[in-house]
This record gives structure tokens, C-alpha cells and sequence, in this order.
């Protein structure tokens, strides 16, 4: 831990060396951690990746692109399945060292507007809608802690039903974040919400020369809480459409449903 952390701040000097970055592209990588089941301790990661750019910025899942990009292509799927198959012998209804889909949000952020543009996927429909930035009312704190070499100071806000803890750096001149985050004086470093069943903590910052796009071209057209409402619905179900679809048998969890809700459980009181 103590090597990464150094090797992410030797990253972060260079970046930032030139003293101007905002004609650059970066990429800022968080790992995302959410709880499934609390009960069990069963815990999922994530990798996301944050690609900014002059104008704006998106935010993704690395697994998610991986995955998608792996079966785009008849090649691509054959070598999916197979790995699929050898995953399960190994490792039963447990298995995950499969390349599988992670977080499917994609968030694009025009630095410009005050408005955000997400894109979601349903089983294989992409949908998208728009979302307000506007809608984070940050309290800034005054406590401060050091984060990877760099002072980072605390903020707080509720949002969309869960109340969230930051802690952002203004050495790292982006008021930007993962997920939807943004709208504080410096990149986001940390965020938890205060039930502990959602993390973010970025473990890389560097150059960019290529960045990723959105690969998924439109969506339909929809508003945030119909199509959180709808994803509630299918992910309640998504055990026993997964063992229909792949002939397995794979149990489902029933101790902690609390993920379902998702980052954003206002929906259920709409």
C-alpha cells in the first residue's frame, strides 16, 4: 500500500508539474467499492475511470468497457463464453473471475452546462436522461486530513436519498469527482455515504493522450426516476434471468437487499 501510494503521488507530481492543466487530458481512477450483503460481508469492486478533458468529462466502469468491447465481435464472444465455462468449473456458482459487466453508468459532464448527461443499461437497452447539477447543495467543513500527499478538505450533502461524505483536494484544479460527484473547488479523492454500502477513493491520476468514449452510442429517452424504478424491477429478478439464460444454478441473495436501491434510492418515495 505504502509503494502505490508513493507511486500515485510520483504520478500526480508530473501531471501537475507544468503548473497549467487545463489543455490537458487526464484520467483519474478510483476503485468503487459497494456492499451486496452486509450480513455476509459479500463486497463488489469496481474500477472506474474518470477521463477529463479541456471541456468536459466522462466517467465509467473499466470492466464494463473491458467486457463490452470483449464481446463486440463473434471472436470476442466465443473467448467470453469460454472463459465463462472454465470460471464456473472451477469455481461454482461463486465464480467471478470471469470478465463480467461492473457498474454500467456512464456519466458525461459538460464543464460549460449545468446539466448532466447519463447514459444506463437494462439487460442490453441503453437508456439515457439528464440529471441537474444544481441539485448538490455542498456544506464544506473544516476539517482537513492529507490524502496520497495532498491536503484534502471534508465537504457534506445529501443527494437523491443518501447523505454523502468527500474529501476533495483544490491542488488538483478539477471541481469534478466520480459517478456524478462534482460542483467543489478540487478533484474529488474520497467519498462514502453514511449507511457504509458505497466507496470511492482514487488511486491514480496521470496523462491521458487517448481518452475513452462513449461506446454506446444514444439511448432512449427517459427521467432519472422512471429508470431507476424500471432497473429496480430487473434487478430483482436478474439472478433468475442470469441461471436462465447461461444453464446455471446460482442462489439468490436474500439477507441484504439494501443494494437494489442503488446510489440513488429516492425513487422508491416517488
Amino acid at each position: 500500500m505504502r509503494r502505490l501510494k508513493i507511486f500515485l503521488i510520483i504520478l500526480m507530481d508530473i501531471a501537475f508539474s507544468s503548473g497549467n492543466v487545463t489543455g490537458a487530458n487526464y484520467r483519474a481512477v478510483y476503485d468503487f467499492e459497494y456492499t451486496k450483503d452486509s450480513i455476509n460481508s459479500i463486497i463488489e469492486k469496481d474500477i472506474l475511470y474518470l477521463e477529463i478533458s479541456k471541456n468536459s468529462s466522462f466517467c465509467f466502469s473499466y470492466y464494463t468497457y473491458y467486457t463490452d468491447s470483449l464481446r463486440n465481435t463473434p471472436d470476442g464472444q466465443a473467448i467470453w463464453r469460454k472463459l465463462f465455462s472454465a470460471a464456473i468449473a472451477k469455481d461454482g456458482t461463486n465464480a467471478t473471475s470471469f470478465p463480467h459487466k461492473r457498474s454500467t453508468f456512464m456519466v458525461t459532464k459538460c464543464y460549460t452546462s449545468d446539466t448532466l448527461c447519463i447514459k444506463d443499461m437494462i439487460d442490453n437497452d441503453v437508456y439515457e436522461y439528464i440529471a441537474s447539477k444544481n441539485e448538490f447543495h455542498w456544506q464544506l467543513c473544516d476539517s482537513t486530513k492529507t490524502i496520497n500527499g495532498f491536503e484534502a478538505h471534508k465537504a457534506i450533502c445529501s443527494y437523491h436519498g443518501r447523505d454523502w461524505t468527500v474529501w476533495f483536494s483544490s491542488d488538483i484544479p478539477f471541481s469534478d469527482g466520480p459517478w456524478v460527484f462534482c460542483g467543489l473547488p478540487g478533484l474529488i479523492l474520497e467519498a462514502q455515504d453514511k449507511d457504509n454500502l458505497f466507496s470511492f477513493r482514487l488511486v491514480g491520476l496521470m496523462s491521458n493522450q487517448e481518452p475513452k468514449k462513449n461506446w454506446l452510442g444514444n439511448g432512449k429517452k427517459t427521467d432519472r426516476i422512471s429508470f431507476l424504478k424500471k432497473k429496480y424491477k430487473y434487478l430483482e429478478n436478474l439472478t433468475s434471468i442470469f441461471n436462465a439464460e447461461m444453464g446455471t444454478n446460482i442462489p439468490e441473495n436474500k439477507n441484504d437487499t439494501r443494494y437494489l436501491d442503488g446510489l440513488e434510492p429516492d425513487f422508491k418515495s416517488k
